[in-house]
C-alpha cells in the first residue's frame, strides 16, 4: 500500500467580501474567504469481483428454465466449496426472440456474482468454473474496512490542509487570525467510487475439455481522496 499521502489543494477563492453593516451602522465585520483542503493516496486494490454467466436459447421455455438453473444451481455448489469466496446470484432474465411478430425461441440468462480478498482462491475457482460458465468480467475494490480507516487518515490530513491554507490567506491579507465560518468533510463524493468492470484474457488454452487455466489477474490501486470545503472570516481587517 502506498502511504504517501498527497495533500492537493485548489486555489483558495482569494477575494475577501465584506459582511453586511449592522443596522447600528458599527464598522463592518471580517471578511469571508471560501477554502478547500485536500488530501489524495493511491490504495492498493484488496478485494476481486467475479461475474459468471449461463446464456442459453430453447425453442421451450420450461426446459430452458431447467437448463439455466441447473448449471447454477451445478456451479454454487462448486463455488460455495471454496470457503475464502463470497457467493451470490445475480440477475436473472428470460425473454422471447422474434421472427418479424412470431415468436421462434426464448433466451435465458443468469449471473453468478464472486467476491473474495484471496485472489489466487478466486481465480482457480473461476478457472474451474469456466468449464460450464461463460466470464462476464472482472474488477478490484477497496474493501470498506481498508476504505474506512484510509478515510479516517485522509480526513486528518485534509483538515490540516484546510488550516494550512486559511493560515496562508490570513497572513496574505494582513490579517490578524481568522475563524471557521462552516466546513464540509467529503470522501470522494461521499460514497466509494464505482469500480470499473473489465474483461480478464485466459493465460492460455484450456489444460482439458473439463479444466481451464485460472485467469491471469492483476489488482491494480484505487485512488481515495477527502476533501475539506469551508468558508472562514478574516479578523482584523
Amino acid at each position: 500500500m502506498n502511504k504517501t499521502i498527497s495533500a492537493l489543494s485548489l486555489l483558495a477563492v482569494l477575494a475577501a467580501t465584506p459582511l453586511a453593516h449592522a443596522d447600528h451602522g458599527h464598522d463592518h465585520e471580517t471578511g469571508r474567504v471560501a477554502l478547500q483542503g485536500q488530501a489524495a493516496m493511491d490504495v492498493d486494490n484488496d478485494t476481486m469481483h467475479a461475474t459468471l454467466y449461463v446464456e442459453e436459447e430453447d425453442a421451450n421455455p420450461v426446459r430452458l428454465a431447467d437448463t439455466v438453473n441447473k448449471a447454477v444451481a451445478d456451479a454454487v455448489k462448486v463455488a460455495k466449496a471454496t470457503a475464502a469466496v463470497t457467493t451470490r446470484t445475480g440477475g436473472y432474465q428470460t425473454y422471447p426472440v422474434y421472427d418479424k411478430t412470431r415468436i421462434v425461441r426464448w433466451r435465458a440468462r443468469s449471473e453468478l456474482l464472486l467476491k473474495s480478498t484471496d485472489f489466487k482462491a478466486l481465480s482457480d475457482l473461476v478457472g474451474k468454473l469456466q468449464s460450464t460458465l461463460k466470464l462476464g468480467g472482472v474488477y478490484f475494490s477497496v474493501s470498506p474496512e481498508a476504505r474506512r480507516k484510509i478515510e479516517d487518515e485522509l480526513t486528518t490530513a485534509a483538515i490540516d490542509d484546510f488550516k494550512r491554507r486559511a493560515d496562508l490567506v490570513a497572513q496574505s491579507f494582513g490579517a490578524r487570525g481568522y475563524k471557521v465560518k462552516d466546513a464540509a468533510v467529503n470522501a470522494d463524493g461521499g460514497m466509494p467510487p464505482m469500480p470499473k468492470q473489465m474483461i480478464v484474457g485466459l493465460r492460455g488454452a484450456p489444460a482439458a475439455a473439463d479444466s481451464v487455466q485460472a485467469p491471469m489477474v492483476e489488482a491494480g490501486t484505487s485512488r481515495i481522496a477527502v476533501n475539506v470545503n469551508g468558508t472562514i472570516l478574516l479578523e482584523g481587517l
